[in-house]
């Protein structure tokens, strides 16, 4: 069950609204660019050249690989900063991640917006801030010769560490409230939003900033693909598409200014959305793995989120998913969506959906916080821009079952049925989740004029306060300030002069007239641009000129420089740069520079390259070529990354079974050794799990066609028979169309090893019902099965009927792994090898299989203690029934022994596995000449 923090702002007095916001993102230096760029369908996500593939350190070779991306979503001028303004030397400018730099300048931009100007806040405000990794420090810094021995120094880490983003900002803008660093993977910065607007409930802040921000240096290496990971295939993100094949990473910044609406409204503030409800939790282990989605915790914190909001479900026109254009990802997410706003009563009738990331790539730290952007102009300005990159519907998410459309066209919304509510997504790697419900802006309670005049008839003139670093930038103050003035719809001189009294800081030089009208505002604005300064000094006392309203008006001109440190030692980026956090497992980069090794006078150099991959991916130096890859800490998620890097480095076949099966880096070479001479032992599809005594055990593979359970089972059963896996037929080899040719096909394999009995036979799920044939067929032919092991199988009857076409299993494959089927393993990497596909050719297996004869012996049933989900069971058209039924199919005894766990988290790290190997150990010591019995 997952515990899920909700931020209840459903009445007035606790919703909170959005009033400012600055960003920087790919294709667009602020908001309204942005807005427009995402109106107008614009795909920032580029192509690099080689020029400038090799300014960024890749390599020739890289650059020629055919499994090269040259794409990505860059930010422009990420090395300029405007260092004088905001009192940073130039050392510190230099050393400092530009991350830190774009992030300041955008909360200053940001406070502009908001028209709030620090020393006029009338309270504290806070500061929640995100952001990524410093890879400028590692690419750049620590790769000079000035500071490649001062990683620790206090200048270094000061102007690189994480936890100095926040702080850095409130003491720069001297701003009094809480500030922190906020850190959750990609889900940071709705994170921080959520962080922010419970601190405005609690009363703690008068105002927040809250936002994130995520460069990754060098911007333009593009990336290598590797199958299955979580990087496109083809550079682009095609969020919802049919066509998704993953997304891509983008480099950018966002930052929003929160008030309480109360506030707001009292103090006339622009209002761009109101934030009614946010919630945040954390999957737990509930999931597949800790780099995978977890649906019931998308679900739970999407309800919490909702019913804080007070809003109703039906309300919510628009969905700001956190859409990653991956195969797994997106369809569990719309799964987790549905599900719980169909539970809310459902959303507003043709609700539409969308993803940023389509457009920008994958901001890491600032997805959220772009996302929630996005969601609160599409309410401001009353229209949903359209999703690009998708025309054809990724037939996994069933569209057409589902309360939710695509949008191919940017829509507006009339008048008479407005965009009423909007909802934002974001989901981070590790579990962390957060959902926010905002709701459209109220009108203005001021209206608009040119003039004002007193109850006498008599004009009231206002006085414009202008403020600069210097003469110039207040001149040039002036002239942005005219342009504005001279624009078709101009705000009210009221306006303007109390968004200048009371929203900008007063900077060291200041000039200040009054008007009236917009025609002595044009003539003040003149004289400033000018360079006719007043001496006068800005009015004490705040405004005292009657309700206003705040406008946007144009910020402080800066003038940013470049500041950089140019790396003195080659950046390698032949391997893909650090993934985005996403909601699937990122590809493990595994950078390998072992090709010249290979081959070289040091024996062949296989061992030495083998060693580097598994020293890399691991983490460890010097590992023996006779360490165990387990023992080391390496899993099944690693194995898979590892396998991919072997395939790459030595140019051969390599699957995943084979390499839990070798283990050790020196077997791993001599595979690779065979494997490149042409020699490699097919192993007549049977393969060894672990060594022992006496009369194996042959272990068939559930429905998903792979053994990495079975070695993980293994390592926790104790001594005795050897374990055996069979191999699942290829799909260029044949794969049989029935279960009993299936389990012939496995006789023969073992047949041939193991000529005549006694045979001892095992199986977990689906490998359970293929033994149990086999058991049979051995038996039709004369030959005694000395054992049979079933782990958590199903009885043939849960099977019989309801057929499952490919389209139906296709809807069902998000929820098998919301059932975790495959705990540890990257989902998307598996479906990429075809994992589903077997699956699927199993499960029909199943649904056509009847035993035609029972088993004249015991079996032995490893019975989970917890039942499945009747999700899963109705997906897969499952009808249950109690394993005793077992006893049915069987002449002998059903000997059953309950483990913890449910059919899938019984193999779970820990307890589970561990009193699983007790249990499968105990069952196999009757039938071990040296074993005992009372194990």
């Amino acid at each position: 069950m997952n515990e899920t923090t909700g931020s209840v702002h459903g009445s007035a007095g606790e919703a909170v609204a959005v009033v400012g916001m600055a960003g920087r993102f790919p294709g667009a230096a602020g908001t309204q660019e942005f807005w427009r760029g995402l109106v107008d369908g614009v795909e920032s996500v580029r192509a690099f050249s080689d020029t400038e593939l090799a300014r960024a350190g890749v390599s020739p070779q890289g650059i020629a690989s055919p499994t090269r991306v040259p794409r990505g979503a860059d930010l422009a001028d990420a090395d300029l900063f405007d260092a004088g303004f905001f009192g940073v030397t130039q050392r510190d400018a230099r050393l400092m991640d530009p991350q830190h730099r774009v992030f300041l300048t955008c909360a200053w931009q940001a406070l502009e917006d908001a028209g709030l100007a620090p020393h006029a806040a009338g309270g504290p405000v806070g500061v929640f801030a995100s952001t990524s990794l410093s890879t400028y420090l590692l690419a750049n810094v620590l790769r000079s010769s000035e500071y490649a021995d001062a990683a620790l120094s206090y200048p270094v880490l000061l102007g690189n560490d994480k936890d100095f983003l926040a702080t850095r900002v409130s003491y720069k803008l001297d701003l009094r409230g809480p500030s922190m660093s906020v850190q959750s993977a990609c889900s940071s910065s709705l994170t921080a939003v959520h962080l922010a607007c419970r601190a405005l409930a609690r009363g703690e802040v008068r105002a927040a900033l809250a936002g994130g921000v995520s460069i990754t240096f060098p911007q333009t290496s593009g990336y290598e693909y590797q199958e299955g990971g979580i990087l496109s295939r083809d550079g682009h993100c095609r969020v919802f598409d049919a066509g998704s094949a993953g997304t891509v990473k983008g480099n950018g910044c966002g930052v929003v200014v929160l008030k309480r609406l109360a506030d707001a409204l009292a103090d006339g503030d622009r209002i761009y959305a109101v934030v009614r409800g946010t919630a945040v939790n954390n999957d737990g282990s509930d999931k597949i793995g800790f780099t995978a989605p977890g649906p019931q915790g998308q679900q739970a914190v999407i309800r919490a989120a909702l019913q804080a909001s007070g809003i109703p479900a039906s309300d919510i026109g628009y969905i700001e998913t956190h859409g990653t254009g991956t195969a797994v990802g997106d369809p569990l997410e719309l799964h987790a969506l549905s599900a719980a706003y169909r539970a809310a009563s459902g959303p507003a009738p043709d609700c539409l959906i969308g993803s940023v990331k389509a457009n920008v790539g994958h901001l890491d730290a600032a997805a959220g916080v772009t996302g929630l952007i996005k969601a609160a102009l599409a309410l401001y300005h009353q229209t949903v821009p359209r999703q690009i990159n998708y025309s054809t519907p990724n037939p996994q998410l069933r569209l057409d079952r589902q309360p939710f459309d695509v949008p191919t066209e940017s829509l507006p919304y009339p008048r008479a049925t407005p965009l009423r509510a909007a909802a934002v997504s974001s989901f981070g790697l590790g579990g962390t989740n957060a959902h926010a419900v905002l709701e459209a802006p109220p009108a203005p309670t001021v209206p608009a004029a040119t003039t004002a005049t007193t109850g006498g008839g008599r004009e009231v003139r206002y006085p414009v306060v202008l403020s600069a670093r210097d003469t110039a930038a207040l001149a040039e103050t002036a002239r942005a300030l005219r342009v504005l003035v001279d624009g078709a719809t101009p705000p009210a001189v009221r306006d303007i002069a109390y968004t200048l009294s009371t929203g900008r800081a007063l900077l060291p030089v200041r000039h200040v007239f009054e008007a009236a009208t917009l025609a002595e505002l044009r003539a003040g604005l003149d004289a400033a641009a000018a360079g006719e300064l007043s001496v006068a000094a800005p009015p004490d006392g705040g405004w005292a000129h009657g309700p206003a309203l705040k406008v946007a008006l144009p910020g402080h001109p800066l003038r940013p420089e470049r500041h950089w440190i140019e790396p003195d030692t080659p950046t390698a980026t032949d391997a893909a740069p650090p993934a985005p956090s996403a909601s699937v497992s990122p590809t493990v980069t595994v950078t390998v520079a072992v090709a010249s090794v290979v081959g070289g006078e040091v024996e062949d150099g296989v061992l030495e390259g083998v060693l580097k991959v598994l020293e890399e991916g691991l983490g460890i130096d010097a590992i023996a070529p006779d360490d165990d890859f387990y023992d080391l800490g390496g899993d099944s998620l690693l194995a898979v990354e590892l396998v991919t890097a072997l395939r790459t480095l030595f140019g051969i076949d390599l699957d995943l079974d084979e390499f839990a099966r070798l283990r050790t880096p020196d077997a791993m070479a001599d595979h690779v050794r065979a494997a490149r001479a042409g020699t490699g032992a097919a192993g007549g599809g049977v393969r060894a799990v672990r060594d022992g005594r006496g009369t194996p055990v042959y272990l068939v593979p559930p429905a998903g066609g792979t053994n990495f359970l079975y070695h993980r089972l293994a390592d926790r059963t104790p001594a005795g028979p050897a374990l055996r896996a069979l191999s699942f037929p290829s799909e260029a080899a044949g794969r049989p169309g029935t279960l009993r040719e299936l389990a012939a096909l496995y006789v023969g394999r073992i047949r041939e090893e193991q000529p005549a009995g006694p045979y001892r036979l095992g199986g977990y799920s689906f490998g359970g019902n293929v033994a149990f044939e086999m058991a049979v067929q051995l038996q039709r032919a004369g030959e005694e099965v000395e054992q049979l092991i079933m782990l958590d199988t199903h009885v043939p009857e849960t099977y019989v009927g309801g057929h499952l076409d490919a389209e139906g299993f296709e809807a069902a494959f998000p929820v098998l792994f919301e059932a975790a089927a495959v705990r540890g393993v990257d989902p998307g990497l598996l479906r990429e090898q075809g994992f589903l596909e077997v699956w699927q050719h199993n499960h029909a297996l199943l649904k056509g299989y009847y035993p035609d004869r029972p088993f004249a012996g015991d079996v032995t049933l490893l019975q989970a203690e917890e039942p499945e989900g009747d999700a899963l069971l109705d997906a897969l058209r499952m009808n249950p029934r109690d394993k005793s039924v077992w006893g049915a199919h069987i002449t002998g005894r059903l000997l059953v022994d309950k483990v913890p766990g449910d059919h899938f988290s019984m193999f779970d790290e820990g307890d589970r596995i561990a009193r699983l190997g007790a249990a499968f150990g105990a069952a196999l010591a009757p039938h071990d000449p040296e074993g005992d019995p009372r194990c």
